[in-house]
């Protein structure tokens, strides 16, 4: 849908990211008047509440009209799939598709939803005030003048959505997976890992010190989940909407099936770690025509290597563990520093193939063949599939949000499973 907002050139300023220069952040001082009534909420996973302290700060601060709303408020953060300020009209243009997860209000729903209310208030005040013959004219008056709201736009970053959500505040899914912990919600998946392990490498509040957020285990095990994500029903929101998988995981009948998880979420982030690691070897393997590929100077290599987290992301904390006798897990040492960064874009996708050699049993999922040594057998196989899908795609985000990708996945795996079992028969 197209967004029409008019606004004084002087109040809007575009920019470039400096270390993605394809994602454009929009920033705009905008009347209240003139801000659109339909913006999708679609990327908040909650529905803004109309009462309490929080709505009811903000509405004092609007309707108190002091010209400062735009300095108490940090505004609203929208992801646009385009935004273009046109200095001759002064109409800033939005296209914000519809029923799409990755477009609309990323943070401050409820500043928005304050806004409108307040806004038909004061007109509906208006109107009552109104002699007859005046009163049509007061249903798009403007109120409230002196108001403005600061709007920051994010052009092209619906790649990166889950990666924002765990390093900036303003994500509904941080606060929520800090909530959610209060609640005791995460306790059986952190226990799943052992808890000498889980304090150390697994983070579950914003500014706790471990290195390895829960969104990014929940993200991982998520699109294993072959409850989640049925059969052939690709799983690219394991990887595009970590917000929709934390209320999924936390749902408090389980209906997705995350408790019936607990024997193999450990197995599931060693083999995240496992398939990372060993990444570069099966990549580079020759293929059938004995094409062989350079991981590190490929596009997506090179695009993982640029980024700042580079580091971070070829630590691989769960690779170099065991679970002991007791069922807990635990380090054996150091964790293992891998030589190429893999973006999660590319990995999720490879892991979210191996859930169909899950099965349940009495009411617990457990693996019908060894995953680590499928992986090490059939490896090269599974990421030449993904290196034909990446050379034609935009970047890394872009694989990881193709439902085709997800689909070569599991079929790849599902075949070579089943060509295993022919073959040992």
């Amino acid at each position: 849908m197209k967004h029409e907002i008019r606004i004084d050139e002087g109040q809007v300023r575009s920019f470039r990211d400096p270390n993605t220069p394809k994602i454009k952040i929009v920033h705009a001082f905008v009347n209240i008047n003139d801000l659109p009534e339909n913006l999708p909420l679609d990327p908040d996973p909650r529905v803004p509440k109309q009462t309490g302290e929080v709505p009811r700060r903000i509405l004092t601060s609007l309707l108190s009209n002091d010209g400062k709303f735009h300095l108490k408020n940090r505004g609203i953060t929208i992801s646009a799939r385009k935004a273009e300020f046109d200095n001759r009209t002064g109409v800033l243009n939005l296209d914000i598709p519809e029923g799409e997860e990755e477009f609309g209000i990323l943070d401050g729903a409820h500043t928005y939803d304050c806004i409108r209310r307040g806004v038909k208030q004061e007109r509906r005040l208006l109107t009552d005030k109104a002699p007859a013959r005046l009163k049509p004219a007061t249903e798009g008056a403007r109120v409230l003048e002196k108001q403005y709201v600061h709007l920051e736009i994010l052009e092209k970053v619906q790649g990166v959505l889950a990666d924002i959500a765990e390093a900036r505040n303003f994500s509904v899914a941080l606060k929520a997976w800090t909530l959610a912990n209060y609640r005791d919600k995460f306790d059986w998946l952190l226990g799943a890992f052992g808890v000498p392990f889980s304090e150390k490498v697994i983070r579950v509040s914003e500014n706790d010190p471990q290195p390895v957020g829960i969104l990014e285990v929940i993200q991982v095990v998520a699109a294993v989940n072959p409850f989640l994500f049925e059969k052939e029903r690709p799983a690219q929101d394991a990887y595009k909407n970590s917000g929709k998988m934390l209320q999924a995981f936390i749902d408090d009948d389980d209906r997705h099936g995350f408790r019936k998880m607990e024997p193999v979420c450990a197995d599931i982030m060693r083999l995240f770690d496992h398939i990372r690691l060993n990444w570069k070897t099966h990549y580079n393997a020759p293929d059938e025509s004995g094409r062989r590929s350079r991981y590190g100077r490929t596009k997506e290599g090179q695009e993982a290597k640029a980024k700042r987290t580079a580091l971070a992301k070829a630590t691989y904390y769960f690779t170099n563990g065991s679970m002991n006798s007791k069922g807990a897990f635990i380090l054996d040492g150091e964790p293992f520093q891998g030589e190429e960064a893999v973006d999660k874009g590319n990995s999720i996708p490879v892991i979210s193939g191996f859930r169909v050699l899950l099965q349940e049993r009495d009411g617990k999922l457990e693996w019908i063949t060894n995953p680590f040594e499928f992986f090490d057998r059939y490896g090269a196989k599974l990421l030449g599939s993904l290196r034909t899908a990446s050379e034609s795609a935009e970047d890394n985000s872009a694989v990881g949000r193709d439902p085709q990708v997800y689909r070569q996945m599991t079929s790849d795996v599902r075949r070579w499973y089943l060509e295993s079992q022919f073959e040992s028969k």
